[in-house]
């Protein structure tokens, strides 16, 4: 077994060498500007590996779960190509709703869930794509954050047996290989609205089929950080008249990297370790998923710390730079 994972290993690694050669040929590239957290132009695309890594799975074991294979497939395609491009906003959240759809389809999900709640699951899905889209902006946080959570989901899968743990092995050696090339200093690649909206794509597969096994809301606390993150900011925008749609630089984890100049894979270990403690404390240490009142109060009381948090780092950085 290990001799396979090592031959996966090598395959996704020759990839990520031979992507990047292409990406600088054909300038599929990401030029910092004014909105950026970086300051090197840096190939874009390198988590086209997340998606590879999947269909090496699905190759390797008996072509399991065709539906969301093609799924996959569909949304890292049109993600790619908005790298390179500029794919119409209408056309991208049109692709992702065709391809929950065949996740959901694959799960089974339609025979399971009212019809009632679909509404509200593809809009958190569709959230949950777009918002770790959005938290997709410094070196490591994707990387170190897909570890995390996939990690976590193996020692979930010890006493639940739940999850392929094949199909999570094989993607946690795909971030292995794409950390080589961004957990550094100067990024050699990001991963792109191919990588993120992929891993996303995966997170939310796992997510509801763990719902369904459980029947427990709570398992949406294994994004909490980046949920909290990406909804108070979104928030706080919407609040302020803003368009939540353009480029900005007002989350959390850009105001430390920018304003308080800390660096970007600090800041990357800090959200893995906190979502990583939250998981350790809630799921795996205790073998089962909190109570929805436990739930909420987790969440309640981590957002008010994350206000909190923010406001003094505001209040603290506008104070300098007057």
């Amino acid at each position: 077994m290990f001799l396979s994972y090592f031959i996966v290993f090598l395959s996704l690694l020759l990839l990520a060498l031979i992507y990047h050669r292409l990406a600088l040929k054909f300038n599929i590239v990401d030029k910092p500007n004014h909105r950026s957290s970086h300051i090197h132009t840096t190939v874009r695309g390198g988590g086209i590996l997340f998606p590879f890594a999947v269909v090496f799975w699905w190759m390797a074991f008996d072509f399991q779960h065709t539906w969301m294979i093609i799924g996959i497939v569909w949304v890292s395609a049109v993600s790619l190509l908005d790298d390179i491009y500029t794919i119409s906003r209408k056309i991208r959240f049109a692709i992702q709703f065709l391809a929950l759809t065949m996740a959901f389809h694959d799960l089974e999900v339609f025979s399971q869930i009212n019809w009632v709640a679909l509404p509200v699951l593809y809009f958190i899905s569709l959230a949950i794509i777009n918002g770790i889209n959005f938290m997709d902006g410094i070196n490591g946080v994707t990387g170190l954050y897909g570890l995390v959570f996939l990690g976590s989901m193996l020692a979930v899968n010890t006493y639940s047996q739940i999850f392929d743990q094949f199909l999570i092995r094989y993607e946690i050696l795909a971030i292995c290989v794409f950390l080589i090339f961004n957990l550094r200093k100067k990024a050699l690649m990001f991963a792109g609205d191919i990588g993120s909206i992929s891993l996303a794509y995966l997170m939310i597969y796992l997510l509801v089929q763990w719902y369904l096994n459980s029947d427990s809301w709570t398992v949406i606390l294994f994004l909490l950080i980046y949920g909290l993150d990406t909804a108070i900011t979104i928030f706080d925008r919407m609040r302020k008249g803003l368009k939540i749609s353009e480029p900005h630089r007002s989350h959390l984890y850009q105001i430390l990297a920018n304003q308080g100049g800390y660096h970007h894979v600090n800041i990357a270990l800090s959200y893995a370790v906190l979502q990583l403690g939250i998981n350790f404390a809630f799921f795996i240490y205790p073998k089962t998923t909190p109570g929805p009142y436990l739930g909420l109060g987790i969440i309640v009381v981590t957002g008010l710390i994350y206000i909190g948090l923010k406001s003094f780092l505001l209040r603290k950085y506008s104070k300098i730079h007057q």
